[in-house]
């Protein structure tokens, strides 16, 4: 969508800029974290990028089982 179209993209940063301050300086639920869309997903990203993406052990076996045929070692 062309945020543009609806408003200067200028103006809708800055209101976005201002709603992620709101929301990173609100005081959470005690247990709980406040997040805001896509900070569950950066921090997936960041924890696959260093332990890489888990797997079944049943996905393994079989990507083994193939890599085995075309003599690729995993």
């Amino acid at each position: 969508m062309r945020v543009d179209a609806f408003r200067p993209a200028d103006e809708f940063k800055a209101h976005m800029d201002n709603w992620i301050t709101t929301f990173r300086q609100a005081q959470a639920v005690p247990g709980q974290r406040v997040l805001i869309p896509g900070d569950p997903e950066r921090e997936t990203s960041s924890q696959r990028l260093l332990d890489g993406i888990p797997l079944l052990a049943a996905v393994v076996q079989d990507l083994e089982a193939v890599g085995g045929k075309f003599g690729v070692k995993l």
